[in-house]
Order: structure tokens, then sequence, then C-alpha cells
């Protein structure tokens, strides 16, 4: 069990909610339509949190081999203040805890997990639905496993060539919540499922990107080419933040329009102040004009912010964990809303 923790804990499991969060609005907006089999529920969630820790410890493991930016480098960076250095990648082989065959058993050992998993859910939704739903889940899973592998593994390291934030969004979101309602009802695709899972892929895509944006002069130090680099000037880099941030409000109203969605579903729009407000810090930040990041009881949760403080990374956890507050107040109301709806 500490062996499990252990891997657990360096698999950056403090990510979980941006994949568990779609998976589970996926599943209760699976609620009430055909084909629903709720036990099933059970091995999609272990499926994909088995599959983002196995993900994040693969990542590790094609850095690691490519190799990592010199000690003294990150020392200089972190020194300046950045986050990204002082989050050493693979410190657990560094300090002699585990090695590149521990991290590449491990992460192999996760995903085979996951496959299980998958295999378990792909069975009995072939019995129950046919070959056509199992075929689907499979393609959303494979699809999303060639993903996750290739955002930095050969030959496309997606991740060294600016779309890496990109492949998060596109895994978390669509291939998440698409594959999770094929798993949990047999439907191959569901084009209002479709519409919000781009909106929800675009939030998560923020919660990374932003930090590219912060970042960006100390990612290109440490090697690293983000989707920031890729869109080059700063008003690219901001529009970009801000597309992302509008989007899933208008996939909302589509589905309001040609789907029949509630109403009520625009109470979304409560986080609608959080998206703006992300947007205009974040230019402040990168052309260095004068910014207020300080707290406030709309921008939701912030954690031990005096801390943060004093440790000298409230200026980068202020727009990431705001960009993280929104992703999750909207999946949340759009649960509500929905159980509410069910019951209505």
């Amino acid at each position: 069990m500490n062996k499990l923790k252990f891997w657990i804990d360096n698999a950056r499991s403090v990510a979980l909610p941006q994949s568990l969060l779609p998976c589970i609005t996926a599943i209760v907006l699976s609620i009430g339509h055909d084909g629903f089999f709720w036990p099933l529920a059970i091995p999609v969630v272990l499926g994909i949190a088995a599959a983002h820790l196995g993900m994040n410890l693969a990542d590790d493991y094609f850095d690691y081999m490519k190799g990592l930016p010199s000690g003294e480098l990150r020392s200089t960076l972190a020194a300046g203040g950045s986050v990204r250095a002082r989050m050493e990648k693979c410190h657990y082989i560094l300090s002699g805890q585990a090695n590149a065959k521990d991290l590449r058993n491990t992460f192999v050992s996760f995903l085979a997990f996951a496959g299980l998993m998958g295999l378990i859910v792909v069975v009995v939704q072939y019995l129950r639905c046919g070959l056509v739903s199992a075929l689907f889940i499979c393609f959303y899973a494979l699809l999303a496993l060639a993903l996750g592998i290739q955002y930095s593994a050969a030959p496309l390291r997606l991740g060294y060539h600016g779309f890496g934030e990109v492949v998060i969004g596109v895994m978390f979101g669509p291939l998440n919540m698409m594959g999770v309602c094929a798993a949990m009802t047999g439907s191959a695709f569901r084009p209002d499922m479709f519409l919000l899972s781009l909106g929800v892929g675009c939030m998560v895509t923020n919660i990374v990107y932003v930090h590219s944006v912060m970042e960006s002069e100390a990612d290109k130090q440490l090697g690293k080419f983000t989707f920031a680099h890729l869109l080059g000037s700063k008003k690219a880099q901001t529009a970009a933040i801000g597309c992302f941030a509008i989007l899933p409000f208008i996939c909302l109203l589509i589905n309001i329009i040609l789907y029949d969605w509630s109403p009520w579903f625009l109470l979304t729009l409560a986080t609608l102040p959080m998206s703006l407000y992300l947007v205009k810090s974040t230019w402040a930040f990168i052309n260095d004009l004068p910014r207020n990041d300080r707290p406030r009881w709309w921008m939701g949760p912030m954690g031990d912010w005096d801390n943060y403080v004093k440790a000298g990374i409230d200026w980068f956890l202020f727009r990431w964990l705001m960009a993280r507050n929104i992703d999750t107040f909207f999946c949340l109301i759009v649960i509500v809303v929905y159980i509410i709806g069910l019951f209505v």
C-alpha cells in the first residue's frame, strides 16, 4: 500500500478532478437515456482515474528518457520565480527512490488496469447493445491512449511541438465524455454530449494553457515548446484564453436551441465573471500592467492564500486556481440542473 501511495502521489493525483469531473458529468447526463446501466459507473470511474495517473507517469518516463533540463538551470529559473522549474520532473528518480524501469513498469501497470476496466465495459455493452457500441467504446479509449502516449513519446511528441494543451483538452473533454457516454448507455455518438464535451475540454485546456502563457519565457529556457509559443504574440495568446473561456457557453446555448436542453442550464453563466476576469488578469500579467491578484468570494476557493503569498507562487496560483474553479463550478451546475430536471 505504501508503494501504491508513493506512485499515486508522484503521478500528480491532485490533478485527477480534471478528468474525473468531466467523467462524472457524462455519467450523470446519461441517466434516463436508453441503455443506461448504472453498475458500469464503477469500472468507468476507476478506469478513467487509472488512465490519467498512468498517462502522467508515462509523460515523466518519456521526458526522462529524452533528457531533463539541468538542475542548475532549474534552480536559476526557480529562483527567478518560475513555478514550472520548481516542480522538478522525476525527482523520485533523481533522488534514488526509484529508477526508470520502476517508472516504466508502474505506468504500464496503471494503463493495464485501466484497460481491464475498459474490457469489462466493452464486454458488458457488447452483450447488452451489440458490436457497434463495443467498437465505439474501443475507438474512444484507444484514441485517447494514442494521444496520451504521443503527448511526450516519439514519433509525434505533441507536447514538444506546441499541441500539449490542446491534446489534454481533447482527451479530458470530448474523448473522455463521449467515451463515458458510450460506456454507460451504448450510444455510439450523442451530438448534444459532443457539444458539451467541447466546452468542458476548452475549460480543461485553459487550466494548463494559462500556466503556459504566464511561464512562456521560463518554458522556452527549459526547452518546452507550448501552445503559447505556437501562437506567438501576446494578443493571440490572450485571445485563445478568451475563446476557451467563452466557447462552453456557446455550446450550451446551441444545446438549448437545437436539442431542447433546459434554459436552466444557463445558470452556468454564474461562472462568466470569472471567465472574463481570467482573460483580463492574464492580459495584465503578461504585459506587466497593474493588477489586483487578490481572491474574492465569487472566484471560489483558493486554498491557503497567505502561505501561497509567502511562498511566492500567488501570482501563478491566482489564475490557475481560477481556471480550475471555472471548470469545477460549470460542471457542478450542469450536474445539479440535470438531476433536478429528472425529478421535476
